[in-house]
């Protein structure tokens, strides 16, 4: 073996918790056994947890400058777990015309983590001129079809939409994407929902619709901020019900009560303090010449004005909804990450560890072997990642050792972007990118083109 991990706690999804060896040999997990084995390197993990790495179904890469890939998120997710990140979220893009490209700039510059990436529906609609207010017909249509193609041939692991940012869609167009995605067998539709709060039932009937009539796999984006204002039991009902009757439809759910996004967004609309029952002081400035304080009403209209790709942390959700979505046994646990040089939500540092040490360990609102499952098993099965999400023979050799008294997110809404503890070493493709509770960083990840 090129590796011998000893004597570690794992915890793997299917197996449950049980101590033995690891072997790796290369990229892959060669042994998982009691049994000793020759080894180039021994790590001592006796007193540690070992699973599998963290698959963050849901974060948003850091864009592109100076055709440079921006790294930033990517180092992030690898010092909370994350070994597999998928980006292109809520229809948004990397500040490239395409996936393609930005496959292409990651392979060249390298990253620490693997990588998929969706086909930004939004991003491509915008680009080519249209409104965001405004729905389009076919012929308009047709201009978007080789754009979107073209992300699904390079290797694209879907499409996503982003309803509330881009209204305009319509429910015909989005069935539209839908028969197209269709085209490439297993591929996905993510989707950042049209409304929240006292509709976001009607936008969870929507994707449902969605995913029935066009039978592609659904993926509803952050169902808290969805539906975590007094409707998280009726949603999650109806996704039960839906599964049940065979429609192909999931979530996931990051572990806090606030949402983060660009104060120039269509989420910040008017009426939208009403529907939530807040004012503006449930908004905090993440960046900018208002960093860190409390939203008035003349910051907002300012910003919205002058700086609307200011990035707003919105108090505005029920916590204890946040938690039945966690504890649900269909959910996955995804980050929403994203920061920018720093600043944002500590959702992007802090998700997965937060959820081990604050709703494992502490509160014991979730089973560890479950809430690991939903980090690894349940998204490798819903992005057909046959290879990754236990620790098994066979499978690559991508896993997290941690601390599990000591486990928890260190950031918060001041300090976001402050790694957590705990964790003590991370190995993508065999090869550590977290070492003795340090990032040490590396270039092993891989982009990960679907249909390729």
């Amino acid at each position: 073996m090129d590796l011998l991990i000893r004597n570690g706690t794992i915890v793997d999804p299917v197996m449950g918790k049980f101590t033995a060896n690891i072997g790796i040999k290369g990229h892959k997990i060669n042994l998982v056994s009691d049994q000793e084995t020759e080894a180039d390197e021994i790590l001592e993990a006796s007193g540690l947890m070992i699973t599998p790495g963290f698959i963050d179904i849901h974060m948003h890469e850091s864009e592109v400058k100076n055709d440079t890939a921006n790294r930033e998120m990517f180092e992030y997710m690898a010092q909370m777990g994350v070994t597999t990140a998928i980006g292109g979220n809520c229809g948004l893009n990397t500040g490239l015309k395409n996936t393609a490209d930005y496959f292409n700039l990651l392979e060249k510059d390298g990253i620490p983590v693997n990588y998929a990436g969706y086909s930004g529906y939004c991003f491509i609609r915008e680009h080519c001129g249209y409104d965001r207010n405004s729905p389009l017909d076919y012929p308009k249509l047709s201009k978007l079809t080789p754009l979107i193609k073209n992300d699904l041939d390079k290797g694209a692991c879907g499409v996503s939409l982003g309803l509330e940012y881009n209204p305009g869609i319509s429910t015909e167009e989005m069935l539209w994407v839908g028969r197209l995605v269709k085209e490439y067998p297993g591929r996905l539709i993510s989707a950042h929902y049209r409304y929240d709060s006292n509709r976001s039932l009607e936008a969870l009937a929507e994707l449902i619709i969605l995913a029935r009539e066009t039978g592609v796999p659904v993926q509803v984006s952050h169902i808290g901020s969805c539906n975590a204002f007094g409707r998280m039991t009726p949603a999650l009902d109806m996704l039960d019900n839906a599964v049940w009757a065979g429609v192909d439809i999931s979530a996931d759910v990051y572990p806090y009560n606030a949402f983060s996004t660009m104060i120039g967004s269509a989420v910040f609309d008017d009426g939208c303090f009403e529907s939530w029952g807040k004012s503006y002081n449930s908004l905090l400035v993440a960046e900018g010449k208002y960093r860190g304080l409390t939203c008035t009403e003349e910051i907002f209209h300012e910003l919205r004005k002058q700086a609307p790709e200011t990035l707003m942390v919105a108090f505005v959700m029920d916590e204890t909804e946040v938690i039945e979505a966690l504890k649900h046994p269909g959910i996955m646990i995804a980050s929403d990450g994203f920061l920018r040089s720093g600043q944002g939500h500590p959702r992007g540092t802090g998700a997965f560890p937060r959820v081990i040490g604050k709703y494992v360990r502490d509160e014991k609102q979730l089973d560890l072997v479950e809430a690991i499952k939903k980090m690894t098993l349940l998204p490798a099965r819903r992005l057909e990642l046959s290879h990754k999400g236990r620790i098994d023979q066979g499978y690559d050799a991508d896993l997290v050792i941690f601390d599990f008294d000591n486990i928890i997110d260190q950031s918060d809404y001041e300090n976001p972007a402050v790694p957590p503890k705990g964790i003590e070493y991370v190995f993508v493709g065999g090869k550590a990118v977290v070492k003795n509770g340090s990032y040490i960083g590396g270039d092993n990840g891989r982009v990960i083109r679907f249909g390729k």
